[in-house]
Formats: C-alpha cells, sequence, structure tokens
C-alpha cells in the first residue's frame, strides 16, 4: 500500500486557519448562533416531506403551514396525555430528594461512625459573626448573578421564542439556500462537490431520520425496563433518556446512573439497582445489535476517538444543540477534506 501525500500549499493553509478562526467565531457568538443552528436542523428534517407536498400541487408555503399545524397537534396531544404522567413522576422525585440526602448522611455516619457535630447556639452566632463580611459578600454576589442570569435566561426564551419563525424560512428557501451554498463551496474549493453533497446528504438524512426513530423506540425500552424493575419515576426518567439518546451515550449515561441512584435510596437493597442493570444491559445489546443496525444502517464513517473529540467539540460550542450536529459536520468535513486534499492520483490504492 502506497502512501497518502497531501500537497498542502499556502493557499490550503489559509483554509485551515480560515477553519480555525470560524470555529473562534462560533464560540464567540454561539449564544446567537444556536437558535439558527437548531431551526437550519429541524427544517433540513421537515423538508423532504416540504418536497413531497409540493409533488402534489400543495404550495410550499401552504405545505410548511399545514406541517406546522400537523406537529403542533401532535406535541399538543403529547402535552396533554404524557407531561402530566412525567410531571407527577419528576415532581415525586424532587419531593423524595431531602429523604434521600437524610438517608445518605445516615448511611455516610453508619460506616464512618460519626454522630455529628453538636453545636450550641451561642458558638453558630459567634461563628455567623466572625464570617459576617464574607457572607454580605456572598449574598451580593450571589444576587448579582441571580440578576444576571434571569435576563440572560429572558434573552435565551427571546431568542429561542423565534426558532419557529427560522424554521419556516429556511424551509420555504430550502432548495435555493442549498444551491447558493453548493455554487458558492465549488468556486471556493474548486473541484465538483455536488456529487458528494448528494451522496452526503442522503447518509446525513438516514442518520438524523433513524437516530429520531432509535430515541423515540429507546424511550419505550427505558420506561418499559424501569416499570418492571419497579422504580419510581420511571416513565419520567425513561422518557427523558430516550430523549437524550439522539446524542451518543448521553441518555444512557444519564439514564442508568439516575435510575440506579433512584434504585438504591427507594428500596435500599442491591437487588432493584441488579434489576435495573440487567434492564439497561438488554436495551443496549438491543439497541447495538438490532435497533440502530437497521434504522440508522453503517455509521458515518468516522473513527471513535474522532466521534469522541466532535461530541465534546459540539457540546462546548454549542451546548446540546451541538453534540447534535457535531457528527454530521465531522462528517462532511471528513468529505471535504477527502476530496480537497486528496488529488485522485494521490488516492490510496491496494496492491493486488
Amino acid at each position: 500500500m502506497k502512501l497518502v501525500n497531501i500537497q498542502l500549499d499556502l493557499k490550503n493553509v489559509l483554509i485551515i486557519l480560515g477553519s480555525l478562526l470560524l470555529i473562534f467565531l462560533i464560540f464567540k457568538i454561539q449564544g446567537i448562533l444556536a437558535p439558527f443552528a437548531i431551526s437550519f436542523f429541524i427544517a433540513y428534517l421537515l423538508d423532504p416531506l416540504v418536497d413531497k407536498m409540493e409533488q402534489y400541487r400543495i404550495g410550499r408555503s401552504f405545505a410548511i403551514l399545514l406541517i406546522f399545524l400537523l406537529v403542533g397537534g401532535i406535541i399538543s396531544v403529547l402535552l396533554i396525555f404524557l407531561l402530566p404522567v412525567i410531571y407527577r413522576e419528576i415532581a415525586f422525585l424532587i419531593d423524595k430528594l431531602p429523604h434521600y440526602f437524610g438517608q445518605l448522611v445516615e448511611l455516610i455516619q453508619k460506616y464512618t461512625h460519626s454522630d455529628g457535630l453538636e453545636l450550641t447556639y451561642q458558638e453558630v452566632v459567634n461563628f455567623l459573626k466572625g464570617k459576617a463580611g464574607k457572607i454580605s459578600s456572598m449574598f451580593f454576589q450571589t444576587f448579582a448573578s441571580v440578576y444576571s442570569s434571569v435576563f440572560g435566561f429572558v434573552g435565551q426564551i427571546v431568542s429561542y421564542s423565534l426558532v419557529p419563525i427560522l424554521i419556516f424560512y429556511f424551509l420555504r428557501d430550502f432548495d435555493r439556500l442549498m444551491a447558493k451554498g453548493l455554487d458558492l463551496a465549488e468556486q471556493k474549493f474548486s473541484f465538483d462537490i455536488k456529487p458528494h453533497a448528494k451522496e452526503f446528504n442522503s447518509i446525513l438524512s438516514r442518520y438524523f431520520r433513524g437516530q429520531l426513530a432509535v430515541s423515540l423506540i429507546l424511550a419505550v425500552l427505558y420506561t418499559t425496563a424501569l416499570l418492571i424493575s419497579g422504580i419510581k419515576g420511571a416513565v419520567g426518567i425513561g422518557v427523558i433518556s430516550g430523549i437524550l439518546s439522539i446524542v451518543p451515550y448521553l441518555g444512557f449515561i444519564i439514564g442508568f446512573v439516575t435510575s440506579l441512584i433512584a434504585a438504591y435510596f427507594q428500596y435500599f437493597d442491591l437487588w432493584h439497582p441488579l434489576y435495573v442493570v440487567i434492564g439497561f444491559t438488554i436495551v443496549q445489546f438491543l439497541e447495538s445489535n438490532f435497533i440502530t443496525p437497521k434504522l440508522v444502517g453503517g455509521s458515518l464513517g468516522l473513527h471513535p476517538t474522532a466521534v469522541i473529540f466532535s461530541l465534546i467539540l459540539g457540546g462546548y460550542l454549542l451546548g446540546i444543540a451541538g453534540m447534535i450536529i457535531s457528527l454530521p459536520v465531522a462528517a462532511f468535513i471528513k468529505v471535504v477534506f477527502m476530496n480537497y486534499f486528496y488529488s485522485p492520483g494521490d488516492a490510496v490504492r491496494r496492491d493486488e
């Protein structure tokens, strides 16, 4: 096998530096970009459905409005029937947190042979007087932080309230935007990108739509496993774990750890945590060997280390939204890199 030769000239170096600068700028304006990234992602998922409706001579804008009504109706039905159940179970877990914490303290005292500290009222008063300056400083810092967080949260609400509007305009002009983007890319990179873009779009479509289907199935399986295990709050934990499973590893880790903690502090034995371990192991086996291969198919062609790095970088730059789009973006960068930096004559050839 011959070694692959990468010829870097000044233009290529500038492209790499420009890409690094782009990543830096994305990090700096991540709060602004997140609603746009989410809107474009949703528009990308819905575009094939809009195109299909156009084939039946339905106007594109009217088709988008129909989809909005359909999705809004489905979400409303789910909220009406499912949200109260999830709310009750999450409220139950939150209500039990002080009890779990008390049990944890007793457990620690049991194994450390500590009966706690007995302080007199005067000792507490003297301690607080000595720390008055620090306490007041901490109070004002906390107040300022809360004040800033509230306004930041309001700003986030305003930003994300624009998502439906952005989705509408992205969907309405999606084909035109993609065509313009491909033409610009061909001019900049000096190679025919459209065949590769079409292939990549097919892979990406299967990946995202497959991941959504996998997440829904996992939500049902996790909930079923936890109900069989007798875990209170099973629906809330199962649904949240399934939804978070659209990001590889995230749903499993959060659901598994939360379920183990809930199982132990609800029953204080080893059997129920063991049931959780068995349940999650079975679900993970089904997901890895049957569900994901069937619905998602092959991977995006990324090395496991590249997958982990992409998830961390995406989460660092854009949070959960960044983690969701990180793998497709990494796969796209790989396609561009392989086609731009590697000339046909430099491709790896297997020895016959």
